[in-house]
């Protein structure tokens, strides 16, 4: 990881309110980095032994100091008197958080706190695309999003970082604000609100006010980015004590795209306060994200015309609304993660790119759905069916609901499988070139062995 600037044993004490059981006198030892797993730790780095359900770190503290760890954070009840470099407290993972929020105090730079129920990734992929057209720029890297992955994120922090664009994802009320507390977010964005974890929250209304905490955070001094074309979103502006930066398509905002038209491959064209963009990812959700990226740059001095610049030759995260081909068959490859409204995005880009054959989409289980699960499951099978969509190959425990759901909605073609090598033969069997594929579903259902086992390179 290299050095945390300035930091030492002594810093990482005081900030956990930690006792120190080693030999050496602790200011003068100056850890490299930040570990909680002993399969990756390098020398040097203080290894931070996380209490879990399957596995206890605490059962790798040998193996931590024999690969050379400097120190390790341990649960204060279980401490005992050791010849090795151990710090004991109450919590290791609060410890975690507590030494990261000490870290990144010591840098005073912009901070760019991004949530909300899909589009999060995607809009800080674009986020760090536009600021690094003119600042260095660090982000979060693959889903360290949440509790542990915010304070690893942060102890990347160097004098060589110009700006920080954090992710955040939370699975319970309050966790937004713990993250906010970790990072200190100085510019704050929403992508929007749906069901999404609705089992952690009760109701999309319970969503809003988790994804809300982020606008209880920011103060009279910050940037608040919200799309106002979403309703709970334009709701919660009231919130905003900063200066609120609102995008949009539908609704009269300080940066609304204009014009917009999705071409024949699904990707958008619109200008926005003269400058046109022509974005080269499919969808017009990717269009919200790209104002939400291109409202950022404007916000931190980025001309217009370098995030358009930027945004067109911006390319998506693996198994993110990935267009590929194989045999003359298209496929949108979708399969990270769905809710009921990153579904609903995917669909009408498959709707809206033109095909030769026939548009087919093949959904998953949507998982921590709670209450909502069968209706929302239902819906999905409606939505699919009330759009130019020719087949619904749907798989997992609520595939026949989604198949109720569409044939209710007036498809025809629709099959419900539990299991997976089954639906796999079907469509080598119903596809034929010049057909056009979604295949997304929840993380657990992994449906991206779907897409290898059909032939096409991932």
């Amino acid at each position: 990881m290299g050095y945390m600037e300035g930091l030492t044993l002594s810093d990482v004490i005081e900030s956990t309110r930690g006792h120190w059981t080693g030999r050496n006198e602790p200011s003068a030892i100056v850890p490299t980095g930040v570990s909680i797993d002993t399969r990756t730790l390098k020398p040097g780095e203080i290894f931070f032994a996380l209490p879990g359900e399957k596995v206890d770190g605490h059962q790798f503290l040998d193996a931590a100091f024999d690969r050379g760890a400097c120190a390790a954070v341990v649960i204060r009840s279980g401490a005992r008197e050791s010849r090795q470099a151990l710090i004991a407290v109450d919590a290791p993972d609060l410890a975690l958080g507590d030494l990261a929020r000490f870290y990144r105090r010591r840098f005073d730079i912009p901070v760019i706190g991004i949530t909300g129920s899909s589009g999060k990734t995607t809009t800080k992929d674009m986020v760090a695309a536009v600021l690094s057209t003119r600042y260095r720029v660090l982000a979060t890297q693959g889903n360290l999003n949440n509790r542990l992955g915010v304070p690893l994120t942060l102890f990347k922090l160097s004098a060589h970082c110009d700006v920080a664009v954090i992710e955040m994802g939370i699975s319970e009320r309050g966790g937004l604000r713990y993250l906010c507390e970790i990072a200190q977010p100085t510019i704050g964005m929403i992508t929007n609100i749906g069901p999404a974890h609705i089992e952690f929250f009760g109701s999309v209304e319970g969503v809003a006010k988790a994804k809300g905490e982020l606008l209880e955070y920011l103060d009279e001094s910050s940037m608040t980015i919200l799309n106002l074309d979403d309703l709970f979103l334009s709701k919660e502006r009231a919130k905003v004590k900063g200066r609120l930066l609102g995008i949009g398509i539908e609704q009269i905002c300080q940066f609304r795209g204009e014009g917009l038209k999705l071409d024949q491959k699904g990707f958008g064209h619109f200008s926005l306060q003269g400058h046109s963009f022509h974005l080269s990812i499919p969808g017009k959700h990717n269009v919200y994200n790209a104002l939400m990226a291109a409202t950022t740059g404007w916000a931190l001095d980025v001309p217009l015309q370098d995030a358009a610049k930027a945004l067109e030759n911006f390319t998506l995260t693996k198994l993110r609304s990935q267009v590929m081909e194989h045999n003359g068959i298209r496929m949108i490859n979708d399969t990270y993660n769905a809710n009921p409204a990153s579904m609903r995005a995917a669909l009408e880009t498959l709707s809206q790119i033109e095909v030769d054959g026939r548009r087919i989409a093949v959904v998953g289980d949507m998982r921590e759905l709670g209450a909502m699960t069968y209706d929302a499951h239902r819906e999905l099978g409606r939505e699919v069916g009330n759009r130019q969509i020719d087949a619904l190959f749907a798989l997992g425990d609520l595939a026949p609901v989604v198949v109720e759901g569409g044939r209710e909605a007036g498809i025809d073609q629709a099959w419900a499988y539990a299991d997976r090598d089954a639906l796999t033969g079907a469509l080598q069997t119903y596809l034929k070139p010049g057909d056009l594929m979604l295949i997304k579903g929840s993380r657990s259902i992994a449906m991206e062995r779907i897409v290898t086992a059909l032939g096409f390179e991932m």
